[in-house]
């Protein structure tokens, strides 16, 4: 007689009791934390492409223009922004740290989305090669942190990468990340730091 235990199919995996009340994760998070005003930073995942007229565009070359943002929602938790600091060098200081991103929706998200290399509903320019493992040039993806206007107006835009691929929470109900500090914020009139232009 064989045995039963077995890993689930893909086909019973969405299935699953846990799959299934993402959907109320999602409502519960809205009502208790989004809503008690409990989530202060607002989280974008964004898409840019660099372009530059006079060569071969690559990144940090030419203007940066936005090609597609987009929300994070519900509002996830951001915590330890306490890890975030300045070091210095020759030239001024830049930012440094990590720090963690939770509460994230399994049904709005997936793994791909999260690390750039899809758009929900809205092919990327890039995304004819599904093998593909990095964002090709000249394109580029990051994370944004921004208050959520209970503060200085207009906001601080702050640009992270991930450090790590995200993780499904199954008990929780939700994905967690890691990410890392970068320079070269966008400005507080969602313009690019090198360069100018909305695509």
């Amino acid at each position: 007689m064989g045995s039963r235990i077995r890993a689930l199919r893909p086909d019973q995996a969405t299935r699953t009791l846990a799959n299934r009340l993402g959907p109320l994760g999602d409502r519960l998070r809205q009502q208790i934390s989004v809503r008690f005003g409990l989530r202060p930073y607002r989280v974008f995942l964004t898409w840019t492409k660099w372009d530059n007229p006079d060569a071969l565009a690559e990144r940090g070359e030419g203007n940066e223009l936005l090609l597609a943002r987009l929300e994070i929602l519900p509002t996830p938790r951001v915590s330890s922004l306490d890890n975030l600091t300045f070091s210095l060098y020759h030239a001024g200081q830049i930012p440094v740290g990590s720090l963690k991103i939770d509460r994230i929706s399994i049904v709005s998200f997936t793994e791909d989305i999260l690390l750039g290399k899809s758009f929900p509903n809205n092919p990327l320019p890039f995304n004819e090669n599904p093998k593909e493992k990095h964002i090709p040039q000249p394109f580029e993806f990051f994370w944004e942190i921004v208050e959520d206007g209970r503060g200085d107006q207009p906001p601080k835009r702050s640009r992270f990468r991930p450090m790590n691929r995200p993780f499904r929470r199954a008990g929780k109900l939700d994905w967690t990340i890691m990410l890392e500090r970068t320079s070269l914020d966008r400005t507080r009139d969602d313009q690019s730091a090198i360069g100018k232009g909305i695509e």
